[in-house]
């Protein structure tokens, strides 16, 4: 009896001890001239600012998902800004403790909801040798989605 309640008590321990992501109520990408924002539903809508376009898509729920898996990492990084300490990151400014180019243009995400604000910010000048893989994977994420590209720097 002892055995069949152990075991019955390691699963339960273990089934509610999984950490799962919590829930998002939206994601917005912003990008040189370019701005995303996504509900939880997959509602999209985007405005391209040089342009003067505005939009709107859906994605689905595999792709929303596949959307989640690949900015969770960057939510979860020692880099995520608290939306309470946003307001001194932007007064700060961002630092580049390293080679920086200048206009190399960057990214940033927001995601909120009901347990989380948080945000993500990547300037792809600041040591784009090093940061290279990081920054092709924030690339290719905002190229998943269907909006426009974001602009060009000079």
């Amino acid at each position: 009896m002892r055995f069949y309640f152990a075991s019955s008590l390691a699963v339960c321990l273990t089934a509610c001890s999984a950490t799962e992501a919590p829930p998002i109520e939206q994601l917005e990408i912003w990008a040189p001239g370019l701005e995303v924002a996504i509900d939880g539903h997959g509602n999209g809508r985007f405005k391209q600012y040089s342009k003067g376009t505005e939009g709107r898509f859906t994605l689905s729920a595999a792709q929303f998902a596949e959307l989640r898996k690949r900015t969770e990492p960057f939510r979860l990084s020692r880099d995520a800004i608290s939306s309470e300490r946003i307001s001194a990151f932007i007064a700060a400014g961002q630092r580049c403790d390293g080679d920086y180019v200048t206009d190399n243009g960057g990214i940033s995400f927001h995601w909120s909801g009901r347990s989380m604000n948080q945000f993500y910010a990547v300037d792809y000048g600041c040591e784009r040798v090093r940061y290279a893989t990081r920054n092709g994977e924030l690339r290719a994420i905002l190229a998943s989605l269907p909006v426009p590209k974001s602009d060009a720097l000079p």
